[in-house]
């Protein structure tokens, strides 16, 4: 079935967006990333650091 609309009305590609993906068995999909959520150790490690800085910016600020 051949696509007999004029050029007008043909939807046209918008050139700045992503080349078509090829036809096969080469195409891949695109998985995220598996980000794995914060550990408690890493929370801990965390909040000590942010206490730290902020004792430093309050004995900073009062000396």
């Amino acid at each position: 079935m051949a696509d007999d609309r004029p050029d007008e009305l043909r939807p046209r590609r918008d050139p700045s967006g992503p080349p078509p993906l090829p036809d096969g068995d080469r195409v891949q999909p695109e998985y995220p990333p598996d980000i794995a959520p914060p550990s408690t150790r890493q929370k801990l490690l965390t909040a000590l650091i942010v206490a730290i800085v902020i004792a430093a910016i309050v004995i900073g600020t009062l000396r």
